[in-house]
């Protein structure tokens, strides 16, 4: 194993300890993370109550959403946010192992939190809902949703490199935070809303990924006219597209460090 290799490894297992520990340390996250989606599945679940069976499992993805949202995407979203703010950005692009791998082992750690808050939600929603959940393949359910979970953190990582840009990444954070869950289809399919939403909701890839996962779940879900494999294509697309267009600006920022020595022109 050559030793940019071994620095990379030990970067990227120190900053999941990190990670971690900081998640622990700081019990704020608990309640966007975990509690408030429980609370949202179970006001969801008690709505939909009487509709059906199927119902339930837009409670458990509408839920799931908002706890994947908070790790997954807003703190993948504010992996280098957290950096500009303490004032070790450039001290960290600088270092010898690239920035990239910093903010992938952020973004597994978010990734892994958010697949946890996901299934938190759903066991507290199957336990009220007091029946088997109406899953006919609950293998390829589980794999559908930590692909969701996969495209949500490819646009944290887009996130996350555009904050590089602003001191502002948590204003935008919280202003875009419902238009997120409504422009996506957290709550309710995105082919509810006006005609003219549709272009921009197709932008993002948990658009494509969830419409995609009601078709697998949902007997007779009428979403998107091209159906389920079209769905997967789509967000496979957009989920390349966006980590590609991520590494494009963490290169042009780690140059910029190298050569200007911080960011503070920026």
């Amino acid at each position: 194993m050559g030793a940019s290799t071994y620095s990379r490894r030990v970067s990227l297992v120190a900053v999941l300890r990190l990670s971690v520990l900081t998640f622990l340390a700081d019990p704020q996250w608990l309640v966007p993370s975990l509690i408030a989606p429980v609370i949202f599945g179970l006001v969801s679940y008690e709505l939909f109550t009487g509709a059906g069976p199927w119902f339930v499992l837009y409670a458990i993805l509408g839920a799931g959403m908002m706890s994947m949202w908070g790790q997954t995407l807003y703190g993948s979203g504010w992996a280098t946010g957290q950096d500009r703010h303490l004032g070790t950005l450039e001290p960290t692009l600088t270092a010898p192992t690239p920035y990239v791998y910093v903010v992938l082992g952020r973004v597994i750690w978010n990734t892994v939190a958010g697949l946890f808050g996901g299934l938190i939600v759903f066991v507290v929603v199957a336990i009220t809902y007091g029946h088997p959940i109406p899953l006919a393949n609950p293998l390829e359910f589980l794999l559908m949703f930590v692909f969701v979970i996969v495209t949500l953190a490819a646009v944290g990582v887009v996130f996350a490199a555009a904050y590089v840009y602003t001191r502002y990444a948590g204003f935008v954070q919280n202003v875009g935070e419902f238009a997120f869950y409504i422009g996506t289809g957290c709550m309710f399919p995105v082919v509810l809303l006006p005609f003219w939403s549709n272009p921009i909701s197709l932008v993002l890839p948990p658009t494509w990924a969830l419409d995609a996962l009601r078709y697998l779940a949902i007997p007779g879900y009428q979403g998107f006219g091209w159906g389920f494999w079209w769905d997967m294509v789509g967000a496979v697309g957009t989920t390349l597209l966006y980590l590609g267009i991520a590494a494009s600006v963490f290169r042009r920022v780690e140059r910029h460090v190298l050569e200007a020595g911080d960011l503070n022109d920026w």
